[in-house]
Protein backbone atom coordinates (compact mmCIF):
# COMPACT_ATOMS: atom_id res chain seq x y z
CA UNK A 1 0.00 0.00 0.00
CA UNK A 2 1.27 3.32 -0.50
CA UNK A 3 1.57 6.15 1.92
CA UNK A 4 -1.06 8.16 0.97
CA UNK A 5 -3.49 5.10 1.32
CA UNK A 6 -2.25 4.18 4.68
CA UNK A 7 -2.63 7.63 5.76
CA UNK A 8 -6.36 7.83 4.33
CA UNK A 9 -6.97 4.36 6.42
CA UNK A 10 -5.47 5.59 9.30
CA UNK A 11 -7.17 9.30 9.50
CA UNK A 12 -10.65 7.30 8.74
CA UNK A 13 -9.75 5.10 11.54
CA UNK A 14 -9.27 8.12 13.88
CA UNK A 15 -12.41 9.96 12.45
CA UNK A 16 -14.77 6.65 13.54
CA UNK A 17 -13.24 6.13 17.43
CA UNK A 18 -13.93 9.73 17.61
CA UNK A 19 -17.44 9.72 16.56
CA UNK A 20 -18.52 6.67 17.86
CA UNK A 21 -16.40 8.37 21.32
CA UNK A 22 -18.83 10.97 20.84
CA UNK A 23 -22.22 9.13 20.21
CA UNK A 24 -21.07 7.28 23.64
CA UNK A 25 -20.87 10.61 25.47
CA UNK A 26 -23.90 11.95 24.58
CA UNK A 27 -25.56 8.72 25.56
CA UNK A 28 -23.71 8.79 29.14
CA UNK A 29 -25.00 12.28 29.19
CA UNK A 30 -28.47 11.97 28.32
CA UNK A 31 -28.73 8.74 31.05
CA UNK A 32 -27.27 11.09 33.64
CA UNK A 33 -29.93 13.94 32.68
CA UNK A 34 -32.75 11.28 33.25
CA UNK A 35 -32.13 9.55 36.36
CA UNK A 36 -32.65 10.21 39.69
CA UNK A 37 -30.83 8.43 42.65
CA UNK A 38 -30.92 7.77 45.97
CA UNK A 39 -27.68 8.25 48.22
CA UNK A 40 -27.21 6.95 51.84
CA UNK A 41 -24.23 8.06 53.67
CA UNK A 42 -23.50 6.37 56.80
CA UNK A 43 -22.42 8.54 59.80
CA UNK A 44 -19.18 6.09 60.26
CA UNK A 45 -18.23 2.41 59.03
CA UNK A 46 -18.69 0.74 62.33
CA UNK A 47 -20.78 -2.30 62.44
CA UNK A 48 -23.31 -0.20 63.98
CA UNK A 49 -23.85 2.13 61.66
CA UNK A 50 -23.43 0.35 58.06
CA UNK A 51 -26.26 -1.83 59.77
CA UNK A 52 -28.42 1.41 60.16
CA UNK A 53 -27.57 2.81 56.90
CA UNK A 54 -29.49 -0.46 55.45
CA UNK A 55 -32.24 -0.46 57.41
CA UNK A 56 -32.55 3.35 56.63
CA UNK A 57 -32.71 2.37 53.26
CA UNK A 58 -35.25 -0.86 53.76
CA UNK A 59 -37.80 1.91 55.31
CA UNK A 60 -37.25 4.71 52.56
CA UNK A 61 -37.86 2.15 50.22
CA UNK A 62 -40.85 0.16 51.84
CA UNK A 63 -42.81 2.92 52.72
CA UNK A 64 -42.38 5.72 49.66
CA UNK A 65 -42.80 2.39 47.14
CA UNK A 66 -44.51 3.93 44.06
CA UNK A 67 -43.89 7.46 44.72
CA UNK A 68 -41.57 7.91 41.06
CA UNK A 69 -44.48 5.64 39.24
CA UNK A 70 -46.06 8.35 37.41
CA UNK A 71 -43.12 10.50 36.85
CA UNK A 72 -42.43 11.27 33.05
CA UNK A 73 -39.44 13.12 33.62
CA UNK A 74 -36.49 13.54 35.94
CA UNK A 75 -37.68 17.47 36.67
CA UNK A 76 -41.29 15.77 37.84
CA UNK A 77 -39.64 13.37 39.71
CA UNK A 78 -37.57 16.17 41.60
CA UNK A 79 -40.67 17.79 42.00
CA UNK A 80 -41.95 14.29 43.89
CA UNK A 81 -38.95 13.82 45.80
CA UNK A 82 -38.87 17.81 46.88
CA UNK A 83 -42.34 17.13 48.08
CA UNK A 84 -41.29 14.41 50.03
CA UNK A 85 -38.47 15.56 51.65
CA UNK A 86 -39.76 16.14 55.05
CA UNK A 87 -41.17 12.90 54.87
CA UNK A 88 -37.85 11.22 53.98
CA UNK A 89 -36.45 13.12 56.82
CA UNK A 90 -39.07 11.71 59.36
CA UNK A 91 -38.52 8.04 58.06
CA UNK A 92 -34.71 8.38 59.13
CA UNK A 93 -34.93 10.31 61.89
CA UNK A 94 -37.64 7.70 63.54
CA UNK A 95 -35.02 4.65 62.53
CA UNK A 96 -32.08 6.14 64.39
CA UNK A 97 -34.10 6.86 66.94
CA UNK A 98 -35.65 3.15 67.25
CA UNK A 99 -32.19 2.12 67.06
CA UNK A 100 -31.35 4.31 70.40
CA UNK A 101 -28.76 6.36 68.31
CA UNK A 102 -28.44 10.30 68.91
CA UNK A 103 -27.97 11.49 65.80
CA UNK A 104 -29.68 13.05 63.01
CA UNK A 105 -30.40 12.62 59.41
CA UNK A 106 -30.19 15.59 56.83
CA UNK A 107 -32.11 15.01 53.48
CA UNK A 108 -31.72 17.31 50.41
CA UNK A 109 -32.11 17.12 46.94
CA UNK A 110 -28.31 17.98 45.28
CA UNK A 111 -25.98 16.60 42.61
CA UNK A 112 -23.57 13.35 43.83
CA UNK A 113 -20.41 12.31 41.39
CA UNK A 114 -20.71 8.00 41.12
CA UNK A 115 -18.48 6.18 39.67
CA UNK A 116 -19.06 3.50 37.31
CA UNK A 117 -21.19 0.85 38.30
CA UNK A 118 -21.65 -2.37 36.56
CA UNK A 119 -24.78 -4.74 36.83
CA UNK A 120 -25.73 -7.86 35.15
CA UNK A 121 -28.29 -6.48 31.96
CA UNK A 122 -26.95 -2.70 32.36
CA UNK A 123 -24.20 -0.31 33.11
CA UNK A 124 -24.42 3.13 34.68
CA UNK A 125 -21.57 5.46 33.52
CA UNK A 126 -19.47 7.65 35.78
CA UNK A 127 -20.83 11.11 36.30
CA UNK A 128 -22.39 13.70 38.13
CA UNK A 129 -26.55 12.69 39.03
CA UNK A 130 -28.96 14.66 40.89
CA UNK A 131 -29.63 12.30 43.87
CA UNK A 132 -31.91 12.55 46.70
CA UNK A 133 -29.20 12.76 49.73
CA UNK A 134 -29.19 10.85 52.64
CA UNK A 135 -26.65 12.13 55.54
CA UNK A 136 -26.46 9.85 58.45
CA UNK A 137 -24.97 12.04 61.84
CA UNK A 138 -21.44 12.65 60.62
CA UNK A 139 -21.69 11.23 56.90
CA UNK A 140 -18.53 10.12 57.61
CA UNK A 141 -19.21 5.99 56.11
CA UNK A 142 -19.51 4.48 53.18
CA UNK A 143 -22.74 5.14 51.40
CA UNK A 144 -24.82 2.84 49.62
CA UNK A 145 -27.52 4.20 46.65
CA UNK A 146 -29.84 2.89 44.01
CA UNK A 147 -31.71 4.85 41.03
CA UNK A 148 -34.86 5.79 42.52
CA UNK A 149 -36.38 7.17 39.07
CA UNK A 150 -37.12 5.28 37.03
CA UNK A 151 -37.55 2.81 39.72
CA UNK A 152 -34.97 0.21 39.95
CA UNK A 153 -34.22 -0.02 43.79
CA UNK A 154 -36.00 -2.94 44.81
CA UNK A 155 -34.27 -5.48 42.97
CA UNK A 156 -30.51 -3.59 43.57
CA UNK A 157 -31.54 -3.51 47.70
CA UNK A 158 -32.74 -7.01 47.58
CA UNK A 159 -29.71 -8.40 46.65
Amino acid sequence: MNKRIKLSLCFGLICAVLLSMTNFNALCDDLRQNVLRLHIIANSNSALDQELKLKIRDRILEETSGVFLDADSLSAAESKAEEKLLRFSEIANSVIKENGLNYNAEVSLGDCFFETRHYDTFSLPAGNYRSLIIKLGEAKGKNWWCVIFTEICLPAATD
